[in-house]
């Protein structure tokens, strides 16, 4: 069975959660946006102009049917932000991730390579999102968000979005310093040699986080296997470099299907 249904504008995880869990990933299609941003950016850190952006976001909670979004202002950290209607008023939040309660408010990370990371409880008690990038993975992002949600780790299941596969994303020694020996073996493949020291190194981004995952005690994971530098249907930071951002986004209906 497919981990995603993939639409020209969106993508809906195929997850085991009850109808009332609803979740959308946005592609570069449907938008407003001009080169090199055309046509779905839902970012303004990247250059885009404002209104077009302020259209591209308004048109996704159309697309959705809510009208509530608490965006994040993302720092490749591990903060956990937990998003009401009155954060989303109050906001900015700087944060990596968010989770909720409330019926009808979305949760949204923004990607171009970083894998988004949605939950959900099996009873559609909670929702939350989470922006998996390696320094803000390595850094706790994952931990810090399990231990913020008011639910048993056993109790959730987990759904990674489109994000850099392993095949594609090269990196350097920061990277595999970064990781320790066990997560090393693990995820990293090495590309090449200096005096019989690897230079360079594949990095396995979704097998690092489902790691981080199984180790906090989620038993439930669906790799949705997309990746966004082969795929050109998604923004990638690696590929094109001055490009848009795209989106992962969550929430509890009020009424399940």
């Amino acid at each position: 069975m497919p981990a995603a249904s993939v639409g020209s504008m969106l993508i809906e995880p195929d997850w085991p959660v009850p109808g009332r869990v609803r979740a959308v990933v946005t592609t570069r299609s449907g938008g407003v946006s001009e080169s090199p941003y055309e046509s779905f950016n839902l970012a303004f850190h990247v250059g885009d102009a404002a209104e077009r952006v302020h259209r591209n976001r308004r048109r996704l909670l159309g697309m959705a049917g809510i009208d509530r979004v608490q965006w994040l202002d993302q720092e490749h950290g591990r903060r956990v932000l937990a998003a009401s209607s009155r954060t989303v008023v109050d906001g900015p939040f700087t944060a990596d991730a968010c989770w909720t309660a409330e019926r009808d408010l979305g949760l949204a990370v923004l990607v171009a390579d970083c894998v988004p990371l949605l939950m959900a409880d099996v009873d559609a008690s909670l929702v939350a999102v989470v922006h998996c990038g390696w320094r803000g993975t390595v850094a706790g992002v994952v931990e810090a968000t399990l231990d913020a949600l008011p639910e048993s780790p056993g109790r959730l299941v987990a759904w990674l979005g489109p994000g850099v596969c392993g095949d594609c994303y090269e990196v350097g020694s920061d990277v595999r310093d970064a990781l320790g020996a066990d997560e090393r073996e693990g995820v990293l493949v090495a590309q090449g040699s200096v005096c019989g020291d690897a230079v360079k190194w594949r990095m396995d981004l979704p097998a690092l986080i489902v790691s981080r995952l199984r180790r906090g005690g989620v038993k439930r994971i669906v790799p949705s296997s997309l990746c966004t530098i082969c795929d050109r249907r998604f923004y990638s930071y690696r590929r094109d470099g001055h490009t848009g951002r795209f989106a992962a986004l969550v929430w509890l209906a009020r009424k399940e299907d």
